[in-house]
Order: C-alpha cells, then sequence, then structure tokens
C-alpha cells in the first residue's frame, strides 16, 4: 500500500508532531509513505492523505484531481467559529469572514470527492457537520495521541519543593493569554506561586512573579516544564483536541482547562475546569490548586488517562480506514 503524505513545507508545529508520530507507527514491512507537496510525486500512490487541513480549508484543487481516494485530517474550524479571535481589526475581520464564506462554498463543492474526512475530537466532528455540512458518516474521530517515554509520569512521593503556574501557547488571542495575566495577577502577591509563560511571540509582561520564556524549546524540555508545575494552565477560549492537555496529564501535572470546545472532552473529568471568558473562574481554580495537598492517587489517574491517547492506536485507526476505502484486508 503506497500513501502519499500532502505535507508542505511550512506548518504549525502541532500538525507536524501529529505527522510525525502517526507516520512513525506505520508498518514498513507493508505501507510506503511518499511525503511530498508536490502533486506528481504523490500521483502513483494508491490512496492520498491531506492531513494539514485546519481552520476550516478545504483540500487543494490538485489533490482532487489526481483522482485517488483522498483522506482529509480536518483539525478544527476555529476561524469560522470564532473569528474574532482570528483577526486583528475591522478590516481583517472582515477578510476572515470573507475567507469563511469561501470555505464553505468549497467544502460544498467537492465533499463528495473526499473520500473521508477525519478529525480529531468529537466536539470538532459536530461542528464540521454543522459548519460545512460534512455529513456525520463522513466522518471519522481519530485522537492524537501522547509520547508517554518523553512525557513521563513525575515521581509521586516527592512534593514539588517550588511550584508554579505553567503556561505553554503561540498566545494567539483565543488561548486566553491576557485572562491568564489578569487572574494571576489578582492573586495575593505574596503568597501565589510564580507563573512562568512559554510563549512564542513577543508580549512584554510587567507582572511581579512572571517570568517569560520564548526560546524553542524541546519536547524533553517541554516535559521537565510540566513536571516542576504545580498547575497546567490552559483555558482557552477555542481548542479543536488540545494536545498540552493530554501532555500534562501524562507527567503528572494539575489541569485547570476550559469547559468548552474539545477541552473537557480532552480532559475526561481528570481536570479543573473553568469559564473561559471568566478571570474569576480561572483565578478561583487556581487558588484552589495552591492549597491542595499532592494527591497520588488523582496523579496516577490523570497519566492513565493520558495513556489512552496513544500514537500507535492512531497509526492503525488511520491503517485501518485507508486499507477499507482501498477495499484491502
Amino acid at each position: 500500500m503506497k500513501i502519499g503524505v500532502y505535507r508542505p513545507k511550512e506548518l504549525p508545529e502541532s500538525f507536524n508532531v501529529c505527522i510525525d508520530n502517526i507516520i512513525r507507527h506505520f508498518p514498513r514491512s507493508d505501507v510506503d509513505v511518499v511525503e511530498s507537496s508536490v502533486p506528481d510525486e504523490l500521483s502513483f500512490s494508491d490512496l492520498i492523505w491531506d492531513p494539514r487541513a485546519g481552520g476550516g480549508h478545504a483540500p487543494a484543487d490538485y489533490l482532487l484531481s489526481l483522482k485517488k481516494p483522498l483522506v482529509v485530517t480536518l483539525h478544527g474550524i476555529g476561524p469560522i467559529l470564532f473569528p474574532e479571535h482570528y483577526s486583528n481589526g475591522f478590516l481583517r475581520r472582515l477578510k476572515v469572514i470573507r475567507n469563511n464564506f469561501e470555505k464553505k462554498k468549497k467544502w460544498k463543492k467537492c465533499k463528495t470527492n473526499v473520500a473521508k474526512v477525519v478529525t480529531v475530537s468529537n466536539f470538532s466532528k459536530r461542528v464540521i457537520h454543522e459548519e460545512l455540512g460534512v455529513p456525520l458518516d463522513a466522518i471519522d474521530v481519530i485522537y492524537n495521541g501522547v509520547d508517554t517515554e518523553i512525557f513521563e509520569c513525575r515521581s509521586v512521593d516527592k512534593p514539588i519543593e517550588e511550584p508554579y503556574f505553567l503556561h505553554i501557547s503561540n498566545d494567539e488571542s483565543r488561548k486566553n493569554v491576557d485572562r491568564i495575566i489578569a487572574a494571576y495577577s489578582s492573586l495575593p502577591q505574596d503568597s501565589r506561586w510564580p507563573l512562568v509563560l512559554k510563549l512564542s511571540s513577543e508580549r512584554e509582561v510587567n507582572v511581579p512573579g512572571v517570568k517569560l520564556i520564548r526560546e524553542r524549546l524541546s519536547e524533553q524540555d517541554i516535559a521537565s516544564l510540566y513536571k516542576g508545575a504545580g498547575a497546567f494552565l490552559f483555558p482557552s477560549i477555542y481548542e479543536g483536541f488540545g494536545i498540552p492537555i493530554i501532555e500534562a496529564m501524562s507527567t503528572g501535572c494539575p489541569v485547570i482547562t476550559s469547559k468548552n470546545t474539545a477541552c473537557q472532552e480532552v480532559a475526561g473529568g481528570f481536570a479543573t475546569l473553568v469559564s473561559a471568558t471568566s478571570v474569576s473562574s480561572i483565578s478561583n481554580a487556581m487558588k484552589q490548586l495552591m492549597q491542595m495537598q499532592v494527591d497520588e492517587k488523582a496523579i496516577k489517574n490523570m497519566h492513565e488517562h493520558a495513556k489512552t491517547f496513544d500514537w500507535k492506536v492512531a497509526a492503525n485507526e488511520y491503517l485501518k480506514l485507508f486499507r477499507s476505502l482501498l477495499k484491502l484486508s
């Protein structure tokens, strides 16, 4: 079975994590993977996988023109659901709304030519169906995974001596960093933990106790940040999945996340849920976690929950789908 993977050079880091982890678990004995952004190089494949669709974008016309079974992984449709978080200023907002109209128009035209849409949560499946008109039976849910060897569970019998709050993101407005900082600022300065912000932005923060990390870190370094944190803050306004939630849980780090979009689904009852639009809801959860004793059972349960999100399982689900579309046993 020869799988052509459409892979442009410039992709969000989360997409690359997904693609790399799934491909590395394909059995080389019976799967030949060709990664390219050049249509001619993909045309000799039995099936095309477009794993980089996000924001509600439809597949490129030249992928459809190859006349091969096409599987599109649509990670989410954030700009369609929350255009205000993907635009700055009136003209930019107008452009996003216009683009959303074109996305819906293109999906209406091409959805019958896509063999299957894959998405990463039941929340995303529902909104893709509602907003883009893709039939529910044409959408499969295959969850993302976590590498538990890198994001291994911290020792439960050693309490963290100097806990801190941690947030990691690209600092898009939907990541809610402004409210995280406001919630932190509302805590008593003499008793609050430090706040570590690992951001891919040039944001400046002049709040006592806040430390900014801007440099690129390895997965091992990120895992170390989770392991040393007293709590991971991820009260996103929108997530199609939310990989950092399960990364943090895999290390045994308590998580504060939103009770909206896919966050609650991925957290699975093992996180403290907050209203993403309420500073007081976020700050109250922070106060609560600062006062709690380390619960060994809760840490182990978080880690076990995170282990259910397995890249090997995801790869097997993709292969099962590819084989069914090619009518292979």
